[in-house]
This record gives C-alpha cells, sequence and structure tokens, in this order.
C-alpha cells in the first residue's frame, strides 16, 4: 500500500466524490496543505461517519452539503483567526496528547478546521477529531474499513481519555476524579459516578446531603471509593456495613484484600480478608503507621502481618523511603533495617 492513503476503504459514493474532485486539484509547496476540493472530499467523509452511527436512515444529500458548507467556512476563518498565546499552547500540548494514544501524528493530518481535524492514515483508518465550543476535542470517531467507533474524550490536565459515548447534558459540571475506567461528578447535593466496564456504562449515585465533607477533599474522594467498592462487592458490604456495623464515615481505607476503620477515638481497627473475603486476621493499632495510603496496600497483608506477627515487631514503627517501606530495628549499638517492601 505504501505511503497512500486507501480511498477504497470509503464508501462508494465518497470514491464517487473522490474522482469528482481529482481533476481540480493543483500543485503547492506546502508539505501538509491540502486543496479546498480535498478537504471538501474530507468534510464529506466526516458527516458521512457522524450519520452512519447517529442517523442510519438519514442519508439525504442536503444533510451532506450543511456539512461540506459550515466545515468549509469553518477551515476558511480559520486562517483570519488562528487562537494565539498560552491557552493555544494548552490546546496544541492536549491535542499531541491525544495523537499519541490515538497512534496518529501530524503527517496524518490532512483537515484542521474550526470544528474538527482529521486523520487519515497509511493502512485507510479515518479518525475525525470534533471540538467542543472552546476549541477543545470533545469527540473522537473512527471509522476502519468495517467498523465505526464513537468515544467521547475527557482531560485530566493534558493527559486525555476516551470513553464510550455518553450524553452529558443531566450531568453535574464539576468533576472530581477520572481514570480509564471512571469519571466521579458532584454537584450541592449529590455525585454522580460513571463506571465503564467492557463498554457498559453504569450510573452510580450517591446522597451527599447527611455527608459533612469538603467537596474537594481528600476525605470525600475516599468516602466515594468506599461507597463504590461497597457497592460492588455485597459480601464486603453485608461484612463491614451490616455485621460490624461499620459506619461508612469511619472507614480510613478499603481495599479487596483489607479494611481499615476507627475502632473508637483512641484507636483503628484492620481486617485482612482471604480471597473469599472472610477475616483471616485482624488486630488494632493506635496509630497510623508513618507511610503513604498506598503503602498500607502492602502493609496490611497477611504475608506481612503473619511476619510482623512471629518476630514481635509494631506497626507503628514502619518508615517510608521513596517508594519502600522499611523496619528498622535496634540491635547491639546498630540500627538495622530487617524489613523492606517496594510499594
Amino acid at each position: 500500500m505504501g505511503n497512500k492513503k486507501d480511498i477504497n476503504l470509503l464508501p462508494e459514493e465518497l470514491r464517487y466524490s473522490s474522482s469528482r474532485f481529482a481533476g481540480k486539484r493543483k500543485n503547492d509547496n506546502a508539505v501538509k496543505e491540502v486543496s479546498d476540493s480535498v478537504k471538501g472530499l474530507m468534510d464529506i467523509i466526516t458527516s458521512k461517519v457522524s450519520s452512519i452511527q447517529y442517523e442510519k436512515s438519514k442519508r439525504m444529500v442536503s444533510d451532506l452539503s450543511k456539512g461540506f458548507k459550515s466545515n468549509l467556512v469553518g477551515s476558511l476563518q480559520q486562517e483570519s483567526s488562528k487562537p494565539s498565546g498560552f491557552f493555544h499552547s494548552l490546546k496544541k500540548v492536549k491535542l499531541r496528547n491525544l495523537e499519541q494514544i490515538l497512534n496518529v501524528s501530524k503527517k496524518d493530518l490532512i483537515v484542521s478546521s474550526k470544528v474538527n481535524y482529521v486523520y487519515c492514515t497509511d493502512l485507510g483508518k479515518v479518525i475525525v477529531v470534533d471540538k467542543g465550543p472552546d476549541g477543545i476535542p470533545k469527540t473522537v470517531t473512527i471509522k476502519t474499513s468495517d467498523s465505526v467507533t464513537i468515544k467521547s474524550v475527557k482531560f485530566n490536565n493534558d493527559n486525555p481519555f476516551l470513553y464510550p459515548k455518553f450524553n452529558e447534558n443531566d450531568l453535574p459540571k464539576d468533576i472530581i476524579y477520572m481514570d480509564e475506567e471512571e469519571i466521579w461528578y458532584i454537584g450541592d447535593n449529590e455525585a454522580i459516578l460513571l463506571l465503564f466496564k467492557n463498554d457498559n456504562l453504569e450510573y452510580l449515585k450517591i446522597n451527599l446531603n447527611e455527608v459533612k465533607l469538603n467537596r474537594n477533599s481528600k476525605a470525600l474522594l475516599n468516602y466515594l471509593e468506599c461507597y463504590k467498592i461497597l457497592h460492588q462487592d455485597k459480601r464486603l458490604s453485608n461484612l463491614l456495613l451490616e455485621e460490624r456495623k461499620i459506619t461508612l464515615d469511619n472507614i480510613i481505607r478499603l481495599r479487596p484484600h483489607y479494611a481499615l476503620y476507627k475502632e473508637n477515638n483512641k484507636s483503628y481497627r484492620v481486617l485482612l480478608f482471604d480471597k473469599a473475603k472472610n477475616i483471616s486476621n485482624e488486630f488494632s493499632i493506635q496509630e497510623l503507621p508513618n507511610v503513604n495510603a498506598e503503602a498500607w496496600d502492602v502493609l496490611f497483608s497477611n504475608e506481612i502481618y503473619e511476619y510482623v506477627k512471629s518476630n514481635g515487631y509494631s506497626f507503628d514503627n514502619f518508615r517510608q523511603a521513596n517508594d519502600h517501606i522499611e523496619y528498622w530495628q535496634n540491635i547491639g549499638s546498630n540500627k538495622v533495617c530487617v524489613l523492606r517492601c517496594k510499594i
């Protein structure tokens, strides 16, 4: 196939459009510049890709014409009103990061307008990045020879995440957390967690009327995380909330293999679980170990507990050294590290 874009992967009517415009092309010296006729062709591609997903039954020529005119006008306007300054630089960083996860680069870019970017790879894949009103990428449409996929784009700072397409109209405006599989929205009295798994979407609504936590605090993030885990794991939910009568507010950290919660005003309780979510070990501590929360996930395991117990050590004496946790003990006149684990 070489470096040629495979136009034969496009729908038949678009191939006809390609031959219709081909006679009008002119050569110039710009490496990435395309003629208005090619832009017109790719605008038709953009409109066609969108119509396949959203309006399969609507293939009106007038719709294609409107999309062609809108994008062509946007392309022309961009030349006279390019954004500049710091915000423009941020948008470029976001776009480059998005290109990286889409496995495309500037050499694949064939249309850049106010409304979208269109890429066509050497393998014939067409990728349309549609912008929001602020010029930031909002959706991505990926068309191959046999499929069309539409993804929503979200940025955490400048890092892009792609999710199955969803409607944000009824969601709160503020996002307090996101990763590859989740987005957490928060409003005045409610949090809505969007949980994506195998392209399936679950809306988890959490009432915050009786939760007295700062909306931007780590405590609130922990509360929502614990709520989500207990929602997904009924065995843990019954064990902690029903049998142990532990309130969600008192849970310090919860993971599949352990739970750490306030036992009273003076001590904390640690429950260690086996693979079946049965309690395999439990103990109280007076102070939280002087390591970060991620280190607790290593420290509070059955293997570490058995080692600590058999040697008469104390969890209070663990310290953190960069990405390791260490236990130091006085042996004679020397202080020796007797246990070291990578976090």
